[in-house]
């Protein structure tokens, strides 16, 4: 059975809360219940292969999935507590190995989905557009962060508009032969590097220009770590290709942490849309 689904998805789902939630702050079962379901309201009418990696997660999780996602295919895959670096190398490792889709997706547990919309994100990776990696998070930190002041290209889609960025989250999505171009890359996650200066090694940005690690620097550090920690982890492989990575304006998604929502959508309209639907089936 090879490339028969849209898109296969490999989702990290952790049991504790991290940061602080604009939603409920104190029950991280909830929240991944809340973006559970608003992931599945964005993307009516796909077809996906789900992997859900719960790690040290109680029984009470397993049945949510079991619940939302018994008309779907999925495979549930259970670790013992071993972290966000040892996770995140078992989404590498599912989504660079199966062979359900060449379009493939990296979900973590505390995003948001705006309801029937997803559908453009797959659109545009597949258009004529050159779209090595999309986010469908829009920062706000795209508007003051120096990592994020870049010259962009620019495309609208679907009534989305889509800029080239230097960095984002690892929620993201990409092509099955992307990813196994770029794997190594991402490995360097697990060794102690971090998500932002992973995608300023691949897309290339800032990198070779001794003047922003001087700017960065002068500018209360503001991006002289990451930049740091680009050449500490990533050095050899600045002279691998240029890849192109994409966000959606307004977004589809947004993360969950309180005073990092993406800009220019109402969130608490769409998670009270999918509360009131909750309550007319209850």
């Amino acid at each position: 059975m090879e490339n028969v689904f849209d898109l296969s998805v490999a989702w990290r789902i952790y049991p504790k809360v991290s940061k602080t939630p604009i939603f409920f702050s104190n029950d991280k079962y909830k929240i991944v219940e809340l973006s559970l379901q608003s992931f599945i309201n964005s993307t009516n009418g796909l077809k996906i292969k789900y992997y859900f990696i719960l790690d040290g997660c109680p029984e009470k999780y397993r049945e949510l999935i079991k619940n939302l996602f018994k008309d779907f295919n999925y495979e549930i895959l259970e670790t013992n507590s071993v972290g966000n670096l040892k996770t995140f190398e078992l989404q590498l490792d599912i989504l660079s190995n199966q062979n359900f889709s060449e379009i493939v997706y990296f979900a973590e547990d505390d995003y948001l989905y705006q309801p029937h919309i997803f559908y453009k994100s797959l659109n545009f990776i597949k258009s004529k557009n050159k779209v090595d990696f999309l986010t469908c998070y829009h920062h706000k930190e795209t508007t003051y962060h120096l990592i994020h002041h870049i010259k962009r290209k620019k495309v609208t889609s679907d009534e989305i508009n889509w800029q080239t960025d230097a960095s984002t989250c690892l929620t993201f999505m990409t092509k099955k032969s992307v990813l196994n171009e770029t794997k190594r890359i991402f490995l360097t996650y697990t060794k102690g590097n971090n998500d932002c200066s992973i995608w300023l090694t691949l897309t290339k940005f800032h990198i070779y220009n001794p003047l922003k690690y001087f700017q960065f620097w002068k500018n209360n550090n503001n991006g002289y770590d990451i930049l740091k920690m680009s050449v500490k982890y990533g050095f050899k492989y600045f002279f691998t290709r240029k890849y192109l990575l994409w966000t959606s304006v307004p977004a589809i998604c947004t993360h969950l942490e309180k005073g990092h929502e993406s800009p220019y959508v109402d969130w608490n309209e769409v998670y009270h849309n999918i509360q009131n639907r909750n309550n007319e089936y209850n």
